[in-house]
């Protein structure tokens, strides 16, 4: 009997990781294994010298290193994708694998050097999937349509150069890590920062052995993995004291913050324009294929939506996870806003951009090819007027 359900797992988890691997890129076999996620030994060193360097500087601000709020500052984690290993996404309205040109550096798009050519602009879009382009093919993604437009609109007058910095899955402390330790070494001129939906999302905190045990399953075995995000889909309790919204807001916002923060100073003293965007997001579509759900987006604004599901929260009913976590994401890009007010950063409002347009939304929160266009557009009026005074991406 026991053997014959170790067999039927172990079967299981073979056809889980045979249809992700034919589905994603053969890297999701090694799924749980070292060489699953790329994290050079080389460079953990020297990252986490960076991050006690950081923790040293933070401590002597404040006068003490016991302080729990020490405990944000470590920026050392964060992995991309192996040099040129094959990956593919799904066209979404086609179903049709496409192929996804990964780098020698482990990032999406072709290959760039890392001394920037003379006359050149050099921008970093940092973020996460919706910035690296799910369901897009490469010349579908916001970045390289930025690029485009840029070098279009400006026609000549100087060459701007866009790279993708962005890896599935972040949230700002990867993201920050990642832009710390590689990024500035680029020398960018401009860096935008799309993303906060990461941000939001809820950690189900496990804490007792049995917990701690299934945490070890979903970072080791797909096929519990997969369960486990279809879980994610479950409803919230509110008799639950940790998921009080106030609370729970202020603290993922405070994270969200310091780490704009820390990109921010580096990025002033490299002397680069840091660009943060709101990121529009949704509720109604958890997996790709709702395309019923994605269709009745049309016309109710994000601003609605999360009212609604404020309005089942006072009533005292329950809301799932994706939902609760939007009521979140609304308060982190309104604290986001204010952030870049009180800091001089120009702003983009994404959501409100998309928010006639969020059928353009694919899933939860990534962006059909025309959603693109309009991130892209949004996206270089800042750069415009700083490079090419006067031009309007209008002009295309």
């Amino acid at each position: 009997m026991a053997i014959g359900l170790i067999l039927g797992g172990l079967l299981a988890e073979g056809c889980v990781r045979g249809y992700f691997a034919l589905d994603t890129g053969p890297r999701v076999l090694l799924y749980g294994t070292s060489w699953y996620r790329n994290v050079e030994p080389g460079e953990r060193a020297e990252r986490q010298r960076r991050s006690e360097m950081k923790t040293e500087a933070v401590a002597a601000e404040w006068g003490r290193k016991d302080s729990v709020e020490l405990h944000g500052w470590n920026f050392g984690g964060y992995t991309k994708f192996f040099p040129g290993e094959l990956k593919t996404t799904k066209d979404f309205d086609t179903g049709q694998r496409i192929s996804v040109t990964i780098n020698s550096r482990g990032f999406r798009g072709g290959e760039f050097a890392s001394d920037k050519a003379a006359g050149v602009v050099r921008i970093l879009a940092l973020g996460a999937s919706s910035t690296f382009g799910y369901y897009n093919r490469d010349e579908e993604t916001y970045p390289f349509l930025l690029e485009r437009l840029l070098n279009g609109v400006c026609r000549g007058s100087r060459r701007f150069e866009v790279i993708n910095f962005a890896i599935p899955h972040a949230n700002s402390a990867n993201i920050a890590a990642m832009f710390l330790a590689e990024g500035m070494a680029l020398a960018p001129d401009v860096v935008t920062f799309y993303e906060g939906r990461n941000d939001s999302t809820l950690d189900r905190k496990r804490e007792g052995r049995l917990e701690r045990l299934y945490s070890v399953l979903v970072n080791r075995v797909l096929l519990v993995a997969f369960i486990d995000q279809i879980v994610l889909g479950e409803r919230v309790s509110l008799t639950d004291p940790s998921l009080k919204l106030g609370p729970l807001s202020e603290q993922l916002s405070r994270g969200l913050l310091r780490n704009l923060t820390a990109i921010l100073e580096a990025s002033r003293k490299a002397g680069a324009l840091l660009i943060v965007a709101s990121q529009q997001a949704t509720s109604r579509s958890a997996l790709p294929g709702a395309q019923l759900e994605r269709v009745a987006l049309r016309g109710t604004t994000f601003d609605q939506e999360a009212d609604e599901i404020a309005r089942r929260l006072e009533r005292r009913e329950s809301v799932t996870f994706l939902e609760f976590s939007l009521l979140v994401h609304r308060r982190l890009m309104q604290d986001m806003k204010q952030w870049a007010e009180r800091n001089a950063v120009p702003f983009v409002d994404i959501i409100g951009t998309l928010d006639q347009h969020r059928h353009y939304l694919l899933s939860w929160v990534h962006l059909h090819p025309e959603a693109n266009r309009m991130v892209a557009a949004k996206l270089s009026e800042p750069i415009l007027q700083r490079y090419c005074p006067g031009a309007s991406a209008e002009r295309r």
